[in-house]
């Protein structure tokens, strides 16, 4: 791996890690609840990785939640993001939907650039054993420009990153595994 001085002046090497700020605008969830309001957080993971998962406040609403709050996350040009939208009960969460997002295709689709880039996710959850569509979630992404000439064509597994297997559509549906529900439920205590 390069070190950081190795780099030209404001371009980042591909495995090289830089700060990524997430802004999550807002939410259109499909909820069929009887509860007119929600109260939801988003959460996102960087390469699956729990040291780098952050999650915004809590957010009360009803077809579109606004949350317009910043994450800061330390990514790679090959790091990929997974963003999950909670609704908050008081037992326990309830996931609302998930979306997917390779930087390496963001960067490619925007040459090497991630200067306040929005994206809206379409939301994926899974209903009657398939998967339907959960709404939509608004984020803009700004960062480090990257040499596109330095990113692998995505056929190369890099250090935390995910195999080439992962969709780069920029949505994607998890493994059922990985839609655990966070440990603690929206009002502070351990969910059961």
């Amino acid at each position: 791996m390069a070190s950081a001085s190795s780099s030209r002046a404001g371009v980042a090497l591909p495995f090289e890690k830089s700060q990524l700020i997430l802004k999550v605008v807002s939410a259109k969830p499909k909820v069929h609840s009887r509860q007119p309001r929600i109260n939801s957080f988003v959460e996102v993971a960087v390469d699956g990785l729990p040291s780098e998962t952050k999650k915004t406040g809590k957010r009360i609403g009803s077809s579109e939640l606004l949350w317009n709050e910043i994450i800061i996350l330390n990514v790679t040009a090959q790091s990929h993001l997974d963003l999950k939208v909670w609704s908050c009960h008081t037992l326990r969460n309830e996931l609302l939907g998930t979306a997917s997002i390779n930087l390496s295709s963001v960067l490619k689709n925007n040459g090497g650039k991630m200067e306040n880039t929005q994206l809206t996710l379409n939301l994926q959850t899974e209903n009657k054993g398939g998967v339907v569509s959960g709404g939509e979630l608004t984020i803009f992404l700004d960062g480090p420009t990257v040499d596109l000439g330095s990113v692998p064509n995505g056929s190369a597994v890099t250090d935390g990153s995910q195999p080439p297997s992962r969709e780069s559509s920029g949505t994607a549906v998890a493994p059922e595994n990985r839609h655990q529900p966070p440990s603690t439920n929206c009002f502070g205590g351990r969910s059961r």
